[in-house]
């Protein structure tokens, strides 16, 4: 009897302990939002992060593509959302947003601009999700060797959103595709390099003059086809590029040095 009191106090503290913890978080959570949430004015975030943008950020011949109105929350700094805008253009993809101001600032203070930005080429990771406790639609944007970029959409936002995602993805991909053809016309031009060459002997033909036409020499072209001499015969099938790389010819022998020229007897 004693044990099974002892274990029905223990069930009742443990379950008012969960209790205890479970309300002291959504205090928390309550305290926080109420304290510290802040959200800068979205019209004059945008306006800003558009001055921005067309303040000398782009490249010499890079152009916006898509853009949408987004937010995000730092994990550091999670009640504080930073509105901006998120642009795709042809070189990369932008996130420029406004931090909202503490309640300690003062009201004139300048403005804190945050900033990232990933090359848009083939390594670039774009994953569509759902955020802050599934209430905004967003994109976690990941790019090796830079700090990973989670973005959502503000209310009313979405569609631009998923346009931006949707278009940077077809680009990504045309651009994998781009580079899957290369790497298989590089493989095909190097197997096809890689062949021997044949030749069939015509009248007329010598071997010398078969090696000066393949950038060969006699001796490699006896070497190929196990030749004992110079003689060919007409419709003779010789290799004169066997399988592999072509090989360069060895360079010439240098010339045979002169004897010197000399001294005319004296007279005596």
């Amino acid at each position: 009897m004693k044990e099974s009191e002892g274990l029905y106090r223990s069930f009742r503290f443990l379950k008012r302990l969960l209790i205890g913890l479970f309300v002291a978080i959504i205090g928390m959570a309550v305290v926080g939002y109420t304290l510290f949430m802040r959200h800068v004015d979205a019209r004059s975030a945008y306006a800003a992060a558009s001055r921005e943008l067309s303040g000398g950020m782009l490249h010499y011949g890079e152009h916006v593509e898509r853009w949408a109105k987004a937010f995000e929350r730092r994990p550091t700094d999670y009640y504080r959302a930073a509105n901006g805008l998120l642009v795709a253009t042809n070189d990369r993809v932008i996130y420029i947003g406004i931090a909202p101001t503490d309640k300690l600032e003062n009201e004139d203070a300048p403005q804190t601009i945050i900033h990232y930005e990933f090359p848009n080429d083939t390594l670039l990771r774009l994953a569509p999700q759902h955020m802050y406790w599934m209430t905004a639609e967003g994109v976690r944007i990941s790019y090796p060797g830079i700090p990973s970029a989670t973005i959502a959409a503000n209310r009313g936002e979405e569609r631009p959103l998923r346009e931006l995602v949707l278009y940077v993805t077809r680009r990504l991909e045309a651009l994998r595709e781009a580079a899957r053809r290369e790497k298989k016309l590089r493989a095909d031009v190097a197997a096809l390099i890689n062949q021997p060459i044949y030749y069939v002997v015509k009248r007329g033909d010598a071997l010398s003059l078969i090696a000066t036409r393949f950038d060969a020499t006699p001796d490699q072209i006896r070497t190929w086809n196990n030749l004992q001499g110079d003689k060919v015969k007409i419709g003779q099938t010789l290799v004169v590029k066997p399988e592999g790389p072509r090989q360069k010819p060895p360079p010439p022998a240098p010339p045979a040095p002169r004897p010197a020229a000399g001294n005319p007897p004296s007279k005596r």
